[in-house]
């Protein structure tokens, strides 16, 4: 999945959130928790393996979750959130830490953003 895409539909989504239907919407939110993992999962795994900038992937983490929490709601946000987690964490494990850090690491070369210092 492009983490280049998700953070541009984090900040889409703040932007048209009221206009959007509702399942629209739903949709999104869910797309943004998902975009929230991945960066908390790049936190938690790669700083291992590369330099990372923790404090813009934190950034990204918390503005999609806060986005998806205001269409969604506290606890189907947190509920959603939990469980979006334990799959990714499942995702990096099956697929190898060092590994799935190296996918992130190219799939967001491209992007303004670098998450990834080197």
């Amino acid at each position: 999945m492009r983490h280049q895409a998700l953070l541009a539909i984090a900040l889409v989504a703040w932007a048209s959130i009221s206009s959007a239907r509702a399942e629209n919407r739903e949709e999104e939110a869910l797309t943004l928790i998902q975009a929230s993992s991945a960066q908390s999962a790049i936190i938690t795994f790669c700083g291992k393996h590369f330099a990372i900038d923790g404090t813009t992937a934190l950034r990204i983490s918390r503005t999609a979750r806060d986005v998806a929490t205001k269409v969604l709601g506290r606890e189907r946000a947190d509920t959603a959130f939990k469980d979006e987690m334990a799959r990714r964490y499942a995702e990096v494990k099956e697929v190898g830490e060092r590994q799935w850090c190296t996918d992130q690491r190219e799939e967001l070369s491209e992007g303004e953003l670098r998450i990834f210092k080197n």
